[in-house]
Order: structure tokens, then sequence, then C-alpha cells
């Protein structure tokens, strides 16, 4: 028997369901196919919401298989910064639609998972922080809070680094600016711009981008003494999240409605207007 953890809850049990044997014979068949697919059960997959799925064989038949793969008993699959897993991803979710799951009503939490599974298909970014970086104070933001500028430099604009009273937009200086709301469509933008999706050797800024889906996007800029700062809008620069915490990691703090991590950019001759 091959049984699957939906990972999504964070205070009560997350939703778990056994395949049919087809189920586990057809998983085992992606995993053959591309083992690499599969993470350690201790792998970071993301913050709080969806974090894919946490497969286990749990019956000597399917075991003795997984281990003439070379794979451990219980193993994850899936999650926030795992796009090549997303059709995999979306087969083991689409196998809990005829099992019994011990939810009132599991169809909000399905769609949430399927939700961010097909967000991740547009991650643009490096999905790692590069060194060396470019630091600015993580707690000096008179170069933006000032009255002259405050209301005219957005979360763009700072990540950047370049204030230009225009509250920049991703895309806009290269002629091209986004089209809608998600990590493609906006990280191409930047990319326009100049950021990069690939690490230098070189000092420049780490930014990322966040996705509130639909709605919005918003950009960190990586600080001194490892803490990340951002601009929301037309307030003040800070150093802290929601929560009013320092953030010391943007994929985990509170980002409100922002719930798509998108990945991380790396500055390199960019221009923003």
């Amino acid at each position: 028997m091959v049984t699957v953890e939906l990972d999504i809850f964070s205070g009560r049990p997350n939703p778990r369901w056994a395949l049919t044997e087809r189920e586990a014979r057809q998983l085992t068949e992606r995993i053959r196919a591309d083992p690499g697919l599969l993470l350690p059960l201790g792998a970071d997959t993301g913050g709080l919401g969806y974090r894919g799925f946490i497969v286990r064989a749990e019956d000597t038949g399917m075991a003795d298989d997984w281990k003439r793969l070379g794979l451990p008993p219980v193993v994850r699959l899936g999650g926030a910064f795992q796009p090549e897993a997303a059709e995999s991803s979306r087969f083991l979710l689409h196998s809990a639609e005829s099992a019994r799951l011990d939810l009132r009503d599991p169809g909000p939490v399905l769609a949430e998972a399927e939700s961010v599974i097909l967000q991740s298909l547009d991650v643009q970014g490096v999905m790692t922080l590069c060194s060396p970086a470019a630091l600015t104070s993580d707690t000096d933001f008179s170069f933006w809070n000032g009255a002259a500028n405050l209301a005219y430099n957005n979360c763009y604009n700072f990540a950047s680094n370049l204030r230009t009273n225009t509250f920049a937009q991703p895309g806009r200086a290269s002629g091209s600016m986004y089209t809608s709301i998600d990590c493609a469509a906006v990280g191409g933008g930047a990319v326009r711009d100049g950021w990069l999706t690939t690490c230098r050797a070189d000092a420049n800024y780490n930014v990322c981008l966040v996705i509130w889906p639909n709605y919005d996007y918003h950009w960190y800029r990586y600080c001194a003494n490892s803490h990340w700062c951002h601009k929301p809008g037309q307030t003040a620069a800070r150093n802290y999240d929601n929560s009013n915490q320092l953030i010391l990691n943007p994929e985990t703090c509170n980002r409100g409605g922002y719930t798509v991590f998108c990945g991380y950019y790396r500055g390199y001759n960019v221009t923003v207007s």
C-alpha cells in the first residue's frame, strides 16, 4: 500500500489517503522515469500552506519495489519550489478526489493546493540566494522615506535601489511591461529591465518576487546583517514583515495575501522606470 499525505496544514493533521493499486503502479512508473522528482523527508518545500506531498510505501511488496529503485520508504514529492514535479503533484492531488478524507469540505483545500502547483509552473527566478551580494543599510531608509520621494517610489524602485519618482513597473523601462499578475509575466518584465535569473561572481543586489494571485506583486531586497527589506507601495521602507518581525527569510515571513513565492533575481545593469 502507498499512502499520500498532502502537506498543507500547520495546526491540525494533514489529509491522508491510500492510492489504489493502479495509482500506486502509475506513481512508481513516474518515479522510475524521473527519480529526481523525489526529495528527502526533511527537504524545505515551502512555508505556510501547500508544501507538496509525503509519500509512504507501507507494505512489503511496494516497499521492496521502491528499495530496488534505491528509494527510502518515506519521501517527499512537489512543493512550492519544485515546478518540475508539477504534473506528478497534480496526479497525486487528483487521486484524493475519490478518497475519503477526514475533512468536512475538502474542495477548498484541494483547490488551494492545485492553485500553488499551477503557479509553480510560472516560477522564473533563481531558487537560491547568490553571493557575494551588494548590501545597503537594513536600518537607514532616509533615502526612501523623505517627503519628496515617499509617495513616488514603490517596492520595485526599492528592490532596484533606483529612486525614479515614477512608481516603477517591471518591464516599462525596456518598453515591454507585464500584462498579467503572475510570476512569469512580472518576472519576465524584470528580466527585460536587466534582472538575471542566474548568479554571477560579482557583487550585485539580491531581490525576490512574490505575488498576490491575480492582484498585485511585491519585491524584497537583501540588505546588511542578513535582513531583507522592502517598501510597500507609497509607504515607508522597512525591515520587518506583517507581524512586525525582522525579515530573515522572505519565503517564510508574514507576507499577507502575497502567497506565491516566485524566486530570487540577481541585479546587473538594471534600468527601471
